[in-house]
């Protein structure tokens, strides 16, 4: 498996913004990666042990449950536990970092999206797997 190609791996995608898990799904796809969007957190807590992802890329900020308690909530169930999470958010300053940690993120990616780095990211986190 190389580093540009993960390939064959899904992602669930968390973003209340349609435009951005349109560029993120634009890029993973690319990866051959399989994309899994969910529009808030309540989605993404529901779809997380039904399709297992291999990484999720989470939004910290949503309306209906945001991205800190649906990341817990990922964390605490027995299935998804294991699951990496990568908050992608424009609040990555070190206190939001922090709080993101706290939650049961990895790290976290500042949005506006800088595809290098967040290419990186899920090239390293999906290899790991």
């Amino acid at each position: 498996m190389s580093m540009e190609q993960p390939g064959n791996r899904t992602v669930l995608v968390v973003d209340d913004s349609g435009d951005i898990r349109e560029l993120i799904r634009m890029m993973l796809q690319m990866k051959n990666c399989l994309v899994v969007e969910a529009v808030n957190g309540r989605e993404a807590v529901e779809l997380a042990p039904q399709v297992r992802p291999d990484l999720i890329l989470m939004d910290l900020s949503m309306p209906v449950l945001d991205g800190y308690e649906a990341t817990r909530l990922i964390k605490a169930e027995h299935k998804t536990q294991d699951i990496p999470i990568v908050a992608v958010s424009a609040f990555c300053d070190v206190e939001n970092r922090h709080k993101a940690v706290a939650a049961g993120c990895v790290e976290c990616v500042s949005k506006p999206i800088d595809f290098a780095v967040i290419g990186e990211v899920v090239n390293r986190y999906l290899e790991a797997r």
